[in-house]
């Protein structure tokens, strides 16, 4: 499979290598079955790389929406920012949260809101649906589903309450599970459900008329069509021992999930009063294989919080990326100064950016919640120059070797930055004049820079064969690798 684009946001295309063990002649004698009698060997690394760290890098804040009423997450659709939130009662502010328990529902309502640039949002259409015995909705998304038919292809979860009496069969199945599968939070007085709207066009909607499953995922969801996996995928909040932690769960079919499991928690270097509150699921723009989170820590103590990045290859097994969180609230004064909260998924922004919305406000999370406190919460952007998201970072001198890599050009594109002082050198495994030693070095910030060597950009390898790139870094960020 050819590549066109690496991003550094884990370990997956650089080779971790080997130690060689040689004999003073240069004999290479491997760990099994070398010959006797024992002789002296000397270690040789071989691609191992050296002196490089991954580094997450802080978004930029790009300003406040006007008009925006949505609750956290915008998608790029048809050359327009679109988002969609509930409505009960004819307000937005009772569709989600601790103030949506209201026991008196005469209308419920899913609005849709569009944007051309990201900032100015148009005003809402309104779809009526008929949600009969619901009450409490929160965590609310929403999704294209690739996978369904034209008439449910746009799709609006959300988390609610039910009455007694009502879908006992499941709540029978959920309450015989394993304790390790189950939620303390349901139980026979609170039944919490996931439902689900479907609409072909995102402006008329349809309640489906029983939940997809049962599970109390208030204030954050993320549901998706994965097409590697051909299922569907979730990733929702659990509570462990009073901590919010981020599930995850998987369907063949919409209608039957799995259980809920665990895949990332507070970690044990972090303070014991963190929660991981949003899970921020973001894929990268045009790269999915690229599956990241952005997700908000909740510090119990101040009651304000953080926004951290998270990598995975498979969807699965998730690890911080290090150096710290990637946006904070701001300054004292300032409207998100006290707490913010992440939107998803990151989007194309404007000239090579791509960013994610994000909430904030001028009151502590748990705050008394009259009108005002409520009103005060804003959202806005958070911006990256693209593919900057994460770096190969050297303070002083490092080196890496990819693994192999069909390389979808002849030219090799760089997006790093090195002071003047610093330099990035690339070479290609095993073809002459194209060593690192060989290389045109490299410095200044550039999103899209051509390696050259001796002056020639052509990588001077057979069409259909995979390379192997030594990286040379001296003080100095590499953020992607691109071939054209």
């Amino acid at each position: 499979m050819t590549r066109k684009k690496m991003l550094f946001t884990d370990w997956r295309d650089i080779q971790c290598g080997a130690v060689a063990w040689l004999t003073a002649e240069g004999d290479h004698y491997r760990v099994s079955t070398p010959p006797e009698p024992q002789v002296p060997m000397r270690a040789e690394p071989r691609l191992v790389p050296r002196g490089i760290r991954l580094q997450a890098q802080p978004a930029r804040k790009a300003g406040k929406m006007e008009g925006y009423g949505g609750w956290g997450r915008v998608i790029f659709d048809g050359e327009q920012y679109r988002t969609w939130y509930i409505e009960v009662n004819g307000v937005s502010m009772l569709g989600s949260g601790s103030v949506a328990h209201t026991d008196t529902i005469t209308s419920v309502a899913i609005c849709g809101i569009k944007s051309r640039d990201g900032y100015h949002w148009s005003e809402p259409t309104r779809s009526e649906i008929s949600v009969p015995g619901q009450r409490g909705f929160d965590g609310m998304t929403f999704f294209i589903d690739p996978h369904a038919p034209e008439s449910q292809r746009y799709k609006f979860i959300y988390c609610a309450q039910f009455e007694e009496g009502m879908f006992q069969p499941q709540l029978t199945e959920y309450f015989n599970r394993q304790p390790r599968h189950r939620d303390d939070r349901i139980s026979g007085e609170r039944r919490f459900g996931m439902f689900a709207a479907v609409s072909p066009d995102g402006v008329n909607w349809t309640a489906l008329p029983k939940p997809f499953m049962l599970h109390p995922s208030d204030t954050d969801t993320t549901v998706l069509w994965n097409e590697t996996l051909e299922r569907y995928v979730m990733y929702t909040r659990m509570m462990r021992d009073g901590r919010r932690w981020i599930g995850r769960a998987e369907a063949e079919d919409f209608m039957h999930w799995t259980p809920v499991v665990p895949i990332i928690w507070p970690r044990l270097d972090d303070p014991p009063d963190y929660d991981f509150y949003l899970n921020g699921y973001s894929p990268y723009p045009d790269l999915p294989e690229y599956q990241l989170m952005i997700p908000m820590v909740y510090h119990r103590y101040t009651e304000r919080s953080e926004v951290r990045l998270y990598s995975s290859e498979d969807g699965i097994a998730w690890n911080q990326i290090p150096g710290g969180p990637v946006l904070t609230p701001g300054e004292l004064g300032e409207w998100d100064c006290e707490f913010i909260g992440t939107g998803k998924d990151l989007q194309p922004f404007g000239a090579n950016k791509i960013a994610i919305p994000y909430s904030g406000t001028i009151y502590p999370h748990k705050f008394p919640r009259w009108p005002p406190v409520f009103a005060a919460a804003s959202m806005g952007w958070a911006s990256w120059q693209k593919d900057r998201l994460c770096a190969v970072t050297t303070d002083y001198e490092g080196e890496f070797w990819t693994v192999p890599i069909l390389p979808s050009g002849r030219q090799i594109r760089l997006n790093f930055r090195a002071p003047m002082a610093g330099k990035v050198e690339v070479g290609i495994e095993g073809v002459a004049g194209r060593s690192a030693s060989d290389c045109d070095p490299l410095t200044g910030d550039w999103s899209d820079k051509v390696v050259t060597w001796n002056g020639e950009p052509d990588i001077n390898t057979p069409e259909g064969k995979p390379v192997v790139l030594h990286l040379k870094l001296r003080a100095a960020e590499l953020f992607s690798v691109t071939f054209e």
